[in-house]
């Protein structure tokens, strides 16, 4: 059997051991998309693809492998995969959706989230820049602080609840909207259930932490963002596509809210090329009140390899319970 680690740079090597027991390893660093053709002999006799989430898996890809078994991503989001592609050709999609037990203690994107709110309000990069550009200005940066602030919390799952506990800690008052989530769970948790319209309209601060489907692509719209405070900020660790294309662009221009940070933009691709021509990057090179990071949230070396081994453990399990030979 024949293993593919795509974006394998600095992969848990106890994830590796275990793909080991499974069969023959190729790690492929630097995968090019615009090179794509040119890897059909590579892959021809594939098994089992391992990819993170910055490379496309659609059908141009998996007709590369006319022996692929299992595709596995070690993460939640899967719309860097074509799932229905997956299913018509009876190829085994695994992944950390719906494994509740084991993400209750993955914290690192909801841990992001609250570092891109505290640097968003506090104006951290913007002073950064100053120092070392051997300024030591103060005034026209005083930021806020989040006691007593409304935290709205857009998506009450796992993520949603843990960014929850970080603002408690931080006093302050809580409400959510998740369609998913009953107003008395909410309620013993300290928070508030509101509409959708209502947490845009109430809100000082609002987090995004709402799982991509076809459902909620395109969720937050123009209309939504209009409703926010002039005042207040937007928070998005969840997916670009969560946001109406253009919409954010559109709020921060005409001051609709006082400031964003993302981590998240539509159409990720890991050469970068969705960033030029786009309004939202040429808007923070020229203002200081947006935060853009490169999709930075499940980026911390705990959990990736954590992620990394439990995804191959699985991997390994369905191969010996389907008996698929080596």
């Amino acid at each position: 059997m024949k293993i593919l680690i795509i974006e394998s740079h600095n992969y848990s090597k106890k994830a590796i051991s275990i793909y080991k027991k499974i069969g023959k390893i190729y790690l492929l660093k630097d995968f090019k998309r615009s090179k794509i053709n040119s890897y059909k002999n590579k892959f021809k006799d594939i098994d089992i693809l391992v990819v993170r989430d910055r490379v496309l898996v659609d059908k141009k890809m998996i007709e590369l492998m006319p022996k692929l078994k299992v595709v596995a991503s070690p993460t939640t989001g899967l719309n860097h995969i074509d799932t229905d592609f997956l299913k018509k050709n009876r190829i085994k999609l695994i992944s950390l959706r719906g494994r509740k037990k084991f993400l209750k203690n993955i914290t690192s994107t909801s841990e992001h989230a609250m570092a891109l709110l505290l640097s968003l309000i506090r104006h951290i990069p913007w002073s950064f820049n100053d120092v070392k550009n051997s300024e030591w200005p103060r005034d026209i940066y005083i930021g806020n602080q989040l006691k007593d602030k409304t935290l709205g919390i857009l998506g009450y799952g796992r993520l949603g609840k843990i960014f929850k506990k970080y603002a408690k800690a931080f006093g302050m008052n809580i409400i959510a909207s998740d369609p998913h989530v009953s107003k008395k769970q909410m309620a013993k948790d300290g928070v508030k259930k509101v509409s959708m319209n209502d947490l845009f309209k109430k809100s000082d601060i609002i987090s995004l932490h709402v799982l991509l489907t076809q459902d909620t692509f395109d969720l937050v719209k123009n209309d939504h963002l209009k409703l926010m405070k002039n005042n207040s900020f937007l928070i998005n660790t969840s997916r670009g596509e969560i946001i109406e294309e253009g919409a954010l662009y559109k709020a921060l221009s005409n001051k609709w809210l006082r400031g964003a940070a993302i981590d998240v933009m539509r159409d990720e691709r890991n050469d970068g090329s969705h960033l030029k021509n786009n309004d939202l990057v040429k808007y923070a090179k020229g203002h200081d009140n947006l935060i853009i990071t490169s999709h930075l949230g499940g980026v911390s070396y705990e959990a990736m390899e954590e992620t990394e081994n439990f995804v191959a453990d699985l991997v390994k399990s369905y191969i010996i319970k389907k008996r698929i030979k080596k």
